[in-house]
């Protein structure tokens, strides 16, 4: 076996070691070259060399398609444009220019969005420059996340919870077991025995089924989630789940579909109208540049609407381009000459790009026929733009002229003079079909939902307004208690802030705390600043539990700072990396999901330790009077010990539980405070019929020396009290309603506690076992005795459990 053993060992590591081997030459076989400008021989070169070779200092050149090797600054550039999806999460290109002046003091450093700084990672997606290069490898912008990421990670609301229970629980053992050795070891002067007892009682004090029901209850639910496409890459994640009471979502891609789409096309006016779409279809279409997600959008959404070039249509009926004016970052415009076959000389340059650009060259204005375009009708234009920008729309202005079309001509800059403006063609990247049940749910759920994006604050407003997030139930001042009344007051413009604002106000940390608990949506923010968003909203209000959604680079702070990080399957590596949930579909409806999962799950391990500790506390106050008043042990620590052992089987079923629908509504964690106020106000009831037991040993069966034949049966009928009532109690315990008519077990739970308090029965009447455990069967007589006592302890803890709800408005 051994030989097979190592055999097998050996064969699987020399597998792996020879293909770890053939990957790292693969990997460096692999050369990624960049363009660099360098002195040889005194004469300044563009050569192409090896990326590991760049060093700070190297003036790089880029084009399309050219990844930055480094965090650089531009010095120089023509028409170049940015993805920085890698960082931001945006897919849309960010223009990037040269800076000849420097900032101004009140001007606010933003990294993400200076003009002309170009960080490791990102890609030219249009133009070219040059830049040099200000730090590589370790000392990049991207290599500081992935030194962050590397960092210890920080303790979660369920980790902080479970440390305080485990120190009340040891700091409660620590007292009560020496008490119980002193007075045993003074009434019966066997100090030996004694000692053996107070082992015993301190191991009963011990939960120590915890770790199996956390573990189970952990399984079992991390089975139910995987079933809904939920990958649980830590199991404590669960329950961090169900103590959730706030949910930061990155925007795209994980509220949004991560698309850019037409939303409409319409005149200057705000009307809908289709010749904008049309025209814009046929410049985007003919354009030979590289097509943008805009251009890409537009074609996509005539084809799907049947607004493209189609047979019969006077407009589109087969076009045919004669030049371009391509697209570049100063001019912000992309004008095209078409015409048609039929027509002979008489063309249409037609021109699309930024608003502001594009009205600059124009002096008409389509109507029912041109009209000339005046200063005021400029001003409606403006106006309409801003109106549609405020509604979370992105826009591009499109606007025509008819021309001459000469063979072989050319045309430039200078034809894009006397436009006349047609209208604007609007895009959105449109909501998930769920996303906005997904919200209600989560609602329902009092989990209020923040959006954490590098987007620009007005397009993170329409998908928080179209999702129903500005509104009183999802707005969360200092302390939850707050007034409606407050809450209202409120303006929507107070629920947005910024990167830029965040920044200004990290100087003051009580005006940063401020701003963050108001917000609803935070836009324009770079990765640290969604890791610090998600810290100070931890820290609020005295400590609250927080999950982050996000899939990409810029997410990876914040997903791994939250209590529970979500990434989904098609996520960025390091998000993933990083993340304690993983999403195999981008729906923000498993989230609830695991949130309902989590609180189930926390709730069936709280009921096992409130049981268990109100439980046990009780016992200890029992066997506190029995050391001080009996001259016998009242039980033998072997047999406390297989009664804890019964009682901690029958509790083993609680994670197959079922759970009161009202205490899936608001978020839960581990509260020491709770634990201590259940255990100290249910667990003494337990003691007087433990005593009542005592007295019927003492004066009716007239057990009084520890020398009585009769030590036994004692011990015997108190072994039999303890656990049925115990076993019996949990039906009462295990939720606030009236057990079996509002609130009944589930089967495992009843067959469980029935099958063990069949066990506790047998037990004294068994050959070997009765004898191992020093018991003998008990007087007929007594169970008319234990049916009582049963009967009363249920109604006694039924009438504590409906006034301990009324003082405490809790239970579990």
């Amino acid at each position: 076996m051994m030989a097979m053993v190592v055999a097998s060992t050996g064969l699987r590591y020399w597998q792996e070691m020879k293909s770890m081997v053939q990957a790292l030459k693969l990997v460096r076989s692999i050369v990624t070259r960049v363009r660099v400008v360098r002195r040889v021989s005194g004469i300044s070169q563009e050569l192409e060399i090896d990326q590991k070779l760049i060093v700070p200092g190297d003036v790089i050149a880029v084009a399309s398609g050219d990844v930055f090797p480094g965090d650089c600054i531009l010095i120089s550039s023509e028409a170049l444009a940015i993805t920085q999806a890698s960082l931001t999460g945006e897919l849309m290109p960010i223009d990037k220019t040269i800076r000849l002046i420097p900032a101004a003091e009140s001007e606010t450093f933003h990294l993400l969005n200076n003009d002309n700084v170009c960080l490791s990672g990102t890609s030219a997606s249009a133009g070219n420059g040059r830049a040099i290069v200000i730090s590589t490898g370790k000392d990049t912008y991207m290599a500081g996340i992935a030194e962050e990421l590397n960092r210890k990670r920080p303790e979660n609301a369920i980790q902080v919870g479970i440390r305080k229970v485990s120190y009340v629980l040891m700091a409660f053992m620590a007292v009560m077991a020496p008490i119980v050795f002193i007075v045993q070891g003074a009434v019966s002067h066997n100090w030996k025995g004694a000692i053996m007892f107070a082992i015993a009682i301190a191991v009963g004090i011990t939960p120590e089924m915890l770790p199996m029901i956390v573990t189970s209850n952990l399984a079992l639910s991390a089975v139910r989630i995987a079933r809904k496409n939920v990958i649980v890459k830590r199991f404590d994640a669960i329950q961090n789940l169900g103590a959730v009471r706030v949910l930061c979502s990155d925007k795209t891609g994980t509220l949004t579909i991560d698309l850019v789409s037409v939303s409409n096309s319409v005149t200057d006016n705000g009307e809908d109208s289709e010749l904008p779409i049309k025209l814009a279809y046929i410049n985007s279409l003919l354009q030979t540049g590289t097509r943008s997600p805009i251009d890409r959008a537009i074609v996509e959404y005539a084809h799907a609407n049947g607004k493209g070039p189609v047979a019969g249509d006077g407009h589109q009926d087969g076009w045919q381009k004669h030049g371009e004016v391509p697209f570049d970052s100063t001019r912000r415009l992309l004008s095209i000459l078409v015409s048609r076959p039929s027509t002979d000389g008489e063309g249409l340059l037609i021109t699309k790009g930024a608003v502001e650009e594009v009205l600059e060259r124009c002096t008409f204005l389509e109507r029912t026929a041109y009209t000339t375009l005046t200063e005021d009708d400029r001003r409606a234009i403006l106006d309409t733009s801003n109106r549609l920008n405020e509604q979370g729309l992105r826009l591009i202005a499109v606007a025509c002229k008819c021309a001459t079309v000469k063979q072989f001509m050319t045309i430039n800059t200078a034809d894009e003079e006397d436009l006349v403006f047609v209208g604007f063609v609007s895009f959105l990247d449109p909501l998930k079909p769920d996303a906005a049940d997904a919200i209600k749910e989560l609602s329902k759920l009092n989990v209020q939902v923040r959006i954490l994006t590098g987007d620009a604050p007005a397009v993170a407003g329409k998908v928080a307004r179209d999702l129903g997030l500005l509104n009183t139930r999802n707005v969360m001042l200092k302390s939850e208690k707050a007034d409606e009344e407050a809450v209202g007051a409120i303006s929507e413009a107070d629920l947005i802030v910024t990167g830029p604002q965040l920044a200004e106000l990290s100087k003051d940390k009580d005006a940063f705390a401020e701003a963050v608990e108001r917000a609803v949506i935070f836009a324009k923010l770079s990765p640290y600043q969604k890791l610090e968003v998600v810290k100070a909203l931890r820290a609020g209000d005295g400590g609250r539990a927080v999950a982050f959604l996000g899939d990409g680079v810029n997410d990876a702070l914040a997903i791994r700072g939250a209590d529970v990080g979500i990434s989904v399957d098609s996520g960025t590596e390091i998000a993933k990396e990083a993340a304690d949930v993983i999403l195999l579909e981008k729906s923000l409806g498993v989230v609830a999901l695991g949130v309902v999962q989590g609180r189930i799950t926390l709730l069936n391990t709280v009921k096992y330790i409130k049981m268990a500790c109100s439980s046990n506390f009780g016992n200890v106050f029992s066997v506190l009077v029995a050391s001080a008043w009996l001259p016998y042990q009242p039980m033998l620590p072997l047999q406390l010990l297989v009664q804890n052992l019964l009682y901690d089987f029958s509790q083993g079923s609680i994670p197959w539980d079922n759970v009161d629908p009202e205490y899936l509504e608001t978020p839960r964690t581990w509260s020491a405070l709770s634990i201590i106020r259940f255990m100290v106000c249910l667990g003494p009831f337990s003691s007087p019929f433990d005593i009542t037991v005592f007295c019927i040993n003492w004066f009716y069966y007239g057990i009084r020396t520890a020398d009585s034949p009769l030590v036994t049966l004692a011990q015997t009928n108190w072994f039999l009290e303890g656990s049925l009532t115990q076993l019996f109690i949990i039906q009462f315990l295990r939720t606030g309603k009236t057990p079996f008519i509002q609130s009944r077990a589930s089967l495992p739970v009843v067959l469980v506690t029935f099958g063990m308090a069949c066990v506790s029965m047998a037990i004294p009447y068994i050959p070997k076992v009765n004898t191992a455990l020093q018991m003998r069967p008990p007087h007929p007589e007594f169970y008319a005795y234990l049916v009582a006592i049963i009967a009363t302890y249920a109604c006694v803890v039924h009438i504590v459990k409906v006034l301990y709800q009324m003082r405490f408005k809790e239970w579990l």
